[in-house]
Formats: C-alpha cells, sequence, structure tokens
C-alpha cells in the first residue's frame, strides 16, 4: 500500500495522528527527500507537552520500512503527501477487527523546501539578517541590536513564528488574522518572513486600541508590506467576509479569547494560534458548593482559585474546538521565567470524525456539568449532539 505510492516520489512527509488509547505518543510526522545518496528521512514523535526529532537517518531503495513500526502502532489516521499526490489512509476498529480505507487525493502540501533537514536552532529573524525590519518593529536599537527589554519578546515571536508558519498552501493568497493584534510583533513578522520567501500573504489586524492600529498601519507601510491592513474594533463585533487560513490571538483578554476563537470557528481557520491572557469568567463561576467534595480545597485560597479557573478554562476551550473538527493541544510557548502567561492553544483542523467529535463534545458536558462552569465560548458555539431536535 505504503511502498508502491513511494516508488516514484521525491519527497514525501507522512503524518500519524488519531493514536491507540493510552499511546504516549500523540502524532507522529517522517518526512524524506530522495537523492543521488538515497533517502534522507526525518521522524518527529510528539507528546502532549514536548516534540523529539530523531536525528537524520539514510536509507537506500524503498523507504517505506521507516513508517512501518508507526503503522503497527495502529494509528487511526495516516496522511502521506508527495509533490504528485496524497494518500489517506483512515482505520476503524470494532469488535476486534480493523477496517481500513485507503483514497487517493489531489497534492495538498506545495512547499517542500526544508523538508527532512536537521532542525537547528535557527531563528527566522536574526538581528545580522533582519536588522532593519527589527528596528521598525523596535524591537532592535538604531544599530541593529536587539533592546534588553526586548530580549524575551524577539525569543517568543521566533519561537511562535515556527508554529505559524504555513504547512501547505491553497492556490489564492494565504490569510492571516490577528485578533487583539496589539503592536501586532508575531503578525508582522511572519508577514514580513512569507513576503521574503515569495508567499502570497495578506494580513488583517484588529484591535479596540486606535493608538495601536495607526502604530501598525505604520510600521506596514514602512515595510512596503501592501497586503498587510488594519482596523479599530472589537474582537466581537468583526463581520467575518471571507475565510482564512490562520488566525492568532496573543493575549487578548479574558472573554475576548472566547470571541477570538469563535472568529477562527467563524472564519473556518485552518489553524489558530491563541495564547490566553487573565481569565476571569469561569473564576468566577466556582462555587465550593458546585465543584467536587476533593477539589474544594483549591477555593480556600486565591492564588489556587485563580489557577484552577485557568486551567479549567483552557481545558473547555481545547475540547470544544477537538468537538468542532480540530485537533488541539496546550503547550508551553515560552518559559515560565519569561510571563506567567505562558500557556498556547494550538489548533489545526483536520475534519475529524463524527463519534469522535460526539466524545469530545461529552467531555465538554461532563466537565460543566462537574465544576458547574463553562467557559464564555460555549454560548457562542454549537456543539455536535447525537440528540434529536425538539420538535
Amino acid at each position: 500500500m505504503i511502498s508502491p505510492f513511494l516508488s516514484s516520489a521525491s519527497a514525501f512527509v507522512a503524518t500519524f495522528s488519531k493514536p491507540p488509547k493510552g499511546s504516549d505518543v500523540q502524532k507522529v510526522v517522517v518526512s524524506g527527500v530522495n537523492s543521488a545518496e538515497g533517502w534522507s528521512i526525518r521522524t518527529e514523535r510528539f507528546t502532549e507537552k514536548q516534540a523529539f526529532t530523531d536525528p537524520t537517518v539514510k536509507i537506500v531503495g524503498d523507504p517505506s520500512p521507516a513508517l512501518t513500526p508507526w503503522l503497527e502502532r495502529t494509528f487511526r489516521q495516516v496522511l502521506v503527501q508527495t509533490p504528485e499526490a496524497d494518500l489517506q489512509i483512515l482505520r476503524t476498529f470494532k469488535g476486534g477487527e480493523v477496517r481500513t480505507s485507503t483514497k487517493r487525493l489531489p497534492p495538498s502540501r506545495t512547499r517542500w523546501d526544508g523538508v527532512a533537514a536537521d532542525r537547528t536552532k535557527q531563528r527566522s529573524l536574526t538581528p545580522e539578517n533582519d536588522a532593519a525590519f527589527l528596528i521598525a518593529l523596535d524591537i532592535a536599537t538604531a544599530d541593529g541590536k536587539i533592546k534588553a527589554s526586548m530580549a524575551d519578546k524577539f525569543r517568543q515571536v521566533n519561537h511562535l513564528l515556527a508554529g505559524a508558519r504555513l504547512a501547505s498552501t491553497n492556490n489564492g493568497p494565504y490569510r492571516i488574522v490577528d485578533a487583539g493584534c496589539g503592536k501586532a510583533y508575531l503578525s508582522l513578522s511572519l508577514m514580513y518572513v512569507l513576503q521574503r520567501e515569495g508567499v502570497d500573504a495578506h494580513l488583517h489586524g484588529i484591535d479596540a486600541n486606535q493608538h495601536v492600529v495607526d502604530h501598525c498601519t505604520s510600521v506596514a507601510q514602512r515595510l512596503a508590506l501592501t497586503n498587510a491592513t488594519f482596523t479599530c474594533e472589537r474582537i466581537g463585533d468583526v463581520v467575518p467576509t471571507q475565510e482564512c487560513d490562520l488566525l492568532i490571538a496573543l493575549h487578548a483578554c479574558d472573554t475576548a479569547t472566547d470571541e477570538a476563537l469563535a472568529l477562527g470557528l467563524e472564519m473556518k481557520a485552518k489553524k489558530m494560534l491563541v495564547a490566553p491572557c487573565c481569565h476571569h469568567e469561569v473564576q468566577k463561576q466556582l462555587r465550593k458548593e458546585s465543584v467536587p467534595d476533593y477539589a474544594r480545597p483549591l477555593l480556600d485560597d486565591g492564588i489556587t482559585r485563580e489557577r484552577l479557573g485557568d486551567l479549567l478554562t483552557d481545558s473547555m476551550r481545547r475540547d470544544i474546538l477537538r468537538s468542532l473538527g480540530y485537533e488541539a493541544h496546550l503547550e508551553e510557548f515560552i518559559s515560565l521565567e519569561h510571563t506567567q502567561k505562558n500557556i498556547l492553544l494550538r489548533a489545526e483542523f483536520t475534519d475529524t470524525n463524527e463519534r469522535d467529535r460526539l466524545q469530545w463534545a461529552d467531555r465538554v458536558r461532563a466537565m460543566i456539568t462537574a465544576w458547574g462552569a463553562s467557559p464564555r465560548l460555549m454560548s457562542m458555539v454549537e456543539l455536535p449532539s447525537n440528540k434529536p431536535p425538539i420538535a
């Protein structure tokens, strides 16, 4: 099945998702590039909290043995991409039997540079190569050195750029929406990097502060980022007119994060990168008489109530996205020593099957019942249900 498909390929990326129950590895990406010396193969493994990259190995001849160990792990969803076509493999388990369906699809990946290359600590932005941009963004001094006060921001932007970079493009422009953009450090950096690489990227930034909107507009004009626009409005007031490829929302305060997620859903965002800021909505709803008995001591002190509210809010937001077809995870995006607000909600639409969506929706409902609290996002979306609608 895999071997014939890869027989004439010059490169491939195989993504294994939907792992078996109890698996510590949540996703695996095996990528390979063919050359006169044979195949260069790289394997990346992702757990809930960490990512591991194995050293690049060489294989002469058929590269499919590099995929065999992960096929044997019974991941339920496998997507093998090549420049010529995609191969989708779906597996279901019922009554001890494994049912496999395969489908050949048109190629979905258009960017093949860097596939199977060894991962290094290379940065998308460096003072040596991008001084003019970093100065315009007010991250660097006039002589091109990173400002001491902006060192954490510089590290944060470079780290997020790796996760924000598009994995594939369609035939149209790559559309980015930055909800609650502030000074748009990340989205402007992404536009700059993508434009440098010849990608037709379009950015629309939204913020309720006219001063930062004017600032971002000025910076974009100065850097000739002609496809970057900014408007002054509340996230919840935005009326979408088209879909987007990437929604960014970094530190949108309290329920503004819920509004940003709802906007991403309404715009059918293919990927979302959301770093919540303060959380109050769920914290205010927590009552000793309504939380599980064992959790009541966590409400005795303000700090533990606050942390509990944060974790419940972001966990429910994550699972709401999962119930709506996204592969979503919470992760640390910068060291705790730099900021306490270091959780990133990363989501990518994978159009998961109805059974999985229902399971996630049921888990969200169970959490709301158990804790007597729910995030604002719940009032903005409709979770899937297997109950017939009320006539």
